[in-house]
């Protein structure tokens, strides 16, 4: 079809399976051998059949000088391509991500491995529990992002830069991610988390790789979006599935979510009665402007929970205390003010009426003139 990415370029059957083009009306001219006939690729074979092209670097230079050419050997050192080069013939190989004929580019939307495609796509083996449980392969994976924070961006706010299986898994060289990589992996978004947790493991001499890695807490393809009730000893914390009640990462946890919960409670509480004061007419903009310190102080926190430093994430949090107090004080110094204007204004219209009725009562004492 004329979406095909290989006839938008100018490439025919010829080009891929041989034979002679020119003999349109006999098909065995057309399919003869010797005019380099070769038919229907044997399936094991596909990834060498596609290769003849795409790892050919001045072949591929003239349709595209930044085209990759080294996909075949990425895909070996993938579990799909070690299969195959085993004789596997079922793995996946190019034809079953990039279709056959009417191969679209990879940035085209309607393209099975354009970014919100590529779940779907891995989901035609991975979700089919014939093709999975010779392997004994879970097919659970597509069920459960799809459920996460990253399908819903990716498919519902269209953020493609959001994970899709590709972005963790790679994409030739697809491969799980073994627990010594899942920080790397994550790292790749998540950056400063994960350098929190190679600063904490080279401060305090410890290997986090047995028991702390993101999918502990966060799961690995059902990743929810955070929220602050994982942090602590809680119902929905994920801290009591290691610690235990005497242990000092337990005590650490439920400080953590202690000064969370403080520093939550006082910036709404200071965000109210700034919002109340400004209603009421008083300037309280500077005080706003403040008070977005403890805002950062909370982002910070959060972030800072995944160093499991208690000491460096309290002082993030504290600052941030700090800072919805002072909101709350200068919520509290705006409505004195406003009181003192009442009270004297009040004063103000008493004694103005007083002048008043004084006057009044002259006036009617000397009476009209004659």
């Amino acid at each position: 079809p004329a979406e095909d990415i290989h006839f938008q370029k100018g490439l025919s059957c010829q080009d891929c399976h041989g034979g002679d083009p020119t003999a349109i009306d006999d098909m065995d001219a057309s399919h003869d051998p010797k005019k380099g006939w070769t038919g229907k690729p044997d399936r094991l074979h596909i990834p060498e059949f596609c290769a003849k092209c795409h790892s050919d670097a001045t072949f591929m230079k003239r349709f595209d000088p930044r085209a990759r050419v080294d996909q075949l050997s990425e895909y070996r050192t993938s579990v799909h391509g070690q299969r195959n080069a085993k004789g596997d013939g079922e793995v996946a190989v190019c034809v079953d991500c990039h279709q056959v004929h009417g191969i679209r580019a990879i940035s085209d939307p309607r393209s099975p491995v354009y970014p919100t495609n590529v779940a779907e796509t891995c989901a035609h083996c991975h979700a089919d529990p014939k093709k999975m449980d010779p392997y004994g392969v879970p097919t659970n994976q597509f069920a459960e992002y799809k459920t996460s924070v990253h399908f819903h961006a990716i498919q519902e706010e269209g953020d493609l830069a959001a994970p899709t299986c590709n972005d963790c898994h790679g994409s030739h060289g697809a491969a799980p991610p073994g627990v010594e990589s899942v920080t790397s992996v994550c790292g790749t978004c998540h950056v400063r988390e994960a350098t929190l947790f190679r600063e904490t493991e080279a401060k305090k001499q410890m290997d986090l790789d047995p028991c702390i890695r993101c999918m502990v807490c966060h799961s690995n393809h059902a990743v929810l979006p955070p929220k602050d009730e994982m942090l602590g000893v809680g119902s929905e914390s994920t801290c009591t599935g290691c610690h235990a009640e005497g242990d000092s990462g337990y005590a650490a946890a439920a400080q953590m979510a202690k000064s969370i919960d403080t520093l939550k409670t006082g910036l709404a509480q200071a965000t109210g009665m700034l919002d109340k004061a400004e209603r009421a007419g008083m300037e309280v903009s500077e005080d706003r402007f403040a008070l977005q310190k403890a805002n950062d102080g909370l982002v910070e926190s959060r972030v800072l929970a995944h160093s499991f430093d208690l000491d460096r994430f309290l002082v993030a949090a504290n600052g941030g205390i700090a800072a919805a107090d002072a909101g709350v004080s200068a919520a509290k110094k705006a409505f004195a003010e406003l009181r003192f204007r009442r009270v004297g204004l009040g004063l103000s219209l008493v004694v103005i009426l007083a002048a008043i009725l004084a006057l009044a009562m002259k006036v009617k004492e000397l009476g009209p003139r004659e």
